[in-house]
């Protein structure tokens, strides 16, 4: 083989192999391009999965405060007013409040791990269930005004017992957002409920039964 032909194929051998070269890193490139383009696009995601979840708690926490203060209302019976007119008044008020916490619960369900939408589902249930039981229990109290007192207490420590169930779903709610929980300060904060709890309880009945020396 002359020396012409084999500076040819060399050159062309050369030009191949850098055409070949090109084409990797040109691949390289694309490939690193896609994986830090995918990693980018999946932390965006992540960011606007915790910032949708934040937001949707926040919603949440205050439909659930809107809820306790509407349910709470009940009490406040105006004398020269029909007491039919008022209890129906307040039921329509306390069906809205409803309705806008369970819409919060589930639009919380649904950006949630699998086990805290177990959980949420699994107070939304209770709470449509005990709704009907709360409704009853206010009807109750508008219509036999001899029993006031103690349906009121009763009412009292129904919800008492549902602010402990949610202090231990908001533990959940908090996980998923990234705050950390400390048991410890966990439990204080339930015995502080429970006593303050207990110590408006007292309150109420030392004045109802004519007792203000508070």
């Amino acid at each position: 083989m002359s020396s012409e032909i084999a500076s040819i194929i060399s050159a062309f051998i050369q030009g191949w192999f850098t055409i070949i070269a090109g084409l990797l890193g040109a691949a390289a490139l694309i490939g690193t391009f896609w994986f830090g383009a995918k990693s980018a696009l999946h932390a965006h995601k992540v960011d606007k999965l915790a910032e949708a979840r934040r937001d949707n708690y926040s919603e949440l926490v205050r439909s659930w405060y809107n809820f306790l203060v509407v349910f709470g209302s009940y009490q406040n019976i105006k004398e020269k007013i029909d007491i039919k007119v008022q209890l129906n008044d307040f039921s329509e008020k306390f069906r809205i409040a409803f309705k806008d916490l369970t819409t919060a619960l589930h639009q919380s369900s649904f950006i949630s791990e699998p086990l805290t939408k177990e959980k949420i589902l699994d107070f939304t249930m209770k709470l449509t269930e005990d709704y009907f039981h709360l409704n009853l229990q206010v009807a109750r109290y508008y219509l036999n005004i001899n029993e006031r007192d103690g349906i009121s207490f009763q009412l009292m420590d129904f919800m008492n017992d549902y602010g402990i169930k949610c202090l231990e779903l908001q533990k959940d709610l908090r996980v998923e957002i990234g705050i950390t929980e400390d048991e410890e300060v966990n439990l204080r904060i339930l015995n502080k409920q429970k006593e303050f709890a207990a110590r408006v309880k007292s309150k109420i009945m030392k004045i109802r039964s004519g007792d203000f020396e508070l």
